[in-house]
């Protein structure tokens, strides 16, 4: 697997948070760039201050010496200044601007010119400062605010975590959408099995199947006619959950429930996954038998989830799309499925669940090592089973 595939369903998960934090660090540096140059700004407006006035004490020093061409005077002048810290260079220029003493040095961005006149006011030249470059105020600043971004970033990160890790769904009672008001018709189950029981041992997830259209086909045939139209399912059904361990509580037509137990929850809910994503596939792969057999292909709406009731389960499958599987997006990251699943979180549906929404995520479908084994279960199972397709409906 090549790493974008073995990340890409993180980042399609996380893809919120992620540009959030990318807009976060935007503004940051939008505002920190504003900041430091005016900080820098600040900063060469006091050194030019600071020049100023050293400049001007230099220039009262220095007047009768730069006068009088007395460049030894002049010199100790200039080493006695540079030697003060705001100073990072000195010279001195005569009446005609032209050098005496001293160089240019044209990298200090900061440099202050003051006139040297003798004490009658006649003007002997004048004398130029440049301040020292120290970088270490900026950097000292710059470092500290990027630590404080990169502060700011991992509490983001960190509260995200911390809400994940506290929010858990309670049993909410889904609204079902009007156009699939009809669909919860099919009829309860008839076995004497508490379905809402607690499984036996270890974590519980469940797989919910519903037939699109069912109280078409319910208005159509018989119950005789019915049975044999599900015939096939059935017995498709109870393949594909023998092989993955599942229980079947209610079959389908009967607001369909099988049950996965075992420990840990990421082999227990990847195995539900597993059988909802298989079952969608044979039953694909019945069409064609069922067609050439002149019986109506049936379609199917999925839903893994273990933390719903059998109510709200029901009408979040009912919510589904036809021919996908649904998973409650909260449940991918907990039972780890966000990992071995394919999917895009563009795509997850909104249903409302009493004063808050769920977020139903369709799996398209497993990552490349377990869908080639996916695809060949699939074989085995449509190769060993007896089916016909041949119900004849009675209206």
């Amino acid at each position: 697997m090549s790493v974008w595939e073995k990340w890409r369903p993180w980042l399609q998960r996380e893809k919120q948070l992620l540009l959030e934090l990318a807009l976060m660090l935007l503004v940051a540096l939008v505002v920190g760039v504003y900041f430091l140059e005016h900080f820098s700004a600040r900063l060469q407006a006091e050194q030019r201050v600071q020049l100023k006035a050293l400049a001007q004490q230099t220039a009262l020093r220095s007047a009768e010496s730069l006068a009088g061409d007395d460049l030894i005077g002049l010199n100790v002048i200039a080493r006695e200044t540079r030697a003060l810290d705001p100073v990072g260079g000195v010279q001195f220029l005569d009446v005609a601007r032209d050098p005496v003493t001293g160089k240019s040095d044209d990298s200090l961005p900061v440099k202050v010119e003051v006139p040297v006149a003798l004490p009658d006011g006649e003007l002997a030249g004048s004398v130029v400062l440049a301040a020292a470059h120290d970088t270490a105020p900026r950097q000292r600043l710059e470092t500290g605010y990027v630590l404080v971004v990169l502060g700011l970033l991992a509490l983001r990160a960190a509260a995200e975590v911390i809400r994940r890790r506290l929010w858990r769904p309670r049993e909410p009672v889904v609204r079902t959408p009007p156009a699939e008001e009809g669909a919860a018709a099919e009829a309860r189950p008839a076995s004497p099995v508490d379905s809402d029981a607690p499984a036996p041992d270890g974590v519980s997830v469940e797989l919910r199947l519903s037939v699109v259209n069912f109280d078409h086909f319910q208005q159509r045939y018989t119950r005789s006619a019915l049975e044999a139209l599900l015939a096939d399912y059935h017995y498709l059904l109870r393949e594909v959950a023998a092989l993955y361990g599942g229980e079947v509580i209610t079959a389908i037509g009967d607001r369909a429930r099988i049950r996965f137990t075992g420990e840990p929850l990421s082999h227990t809910a990847f195995s539900a996954l597993c059988a909802g994503l298989l079952f969608l596939r044979v039953a694909r792969l019945q069409a064609p038998r069922r067609k050439a057999g002149q019986s109506p292909a049936l379609e199917f709406k999925a839903l893994v989830s273990g933390q719903f009731g059998e109510a709200d389960s029901w009408a979040l499958c009912l919510a589904g799309v036809p021919g996908r599987l649904n998973v409650p997006e909260a449940e991918l990251t907990r039972a780890e499925l966000d990992v071995k699943a394919l999917y895009q979180t563009e795509r997850a549906q909104l249903v409302q669940a009493g004063d808050r929404q769920i977020r139903l995520q369709p799996v398209e479908q497993l990552a490349h090592r377990y869908q080639t084994l996916l695809r060949t279960q699939a074989e085995k199972v449509m190769g060993g089973s007896g089916v016909s397709g041949e119900a004849s409906p009675s209206k």
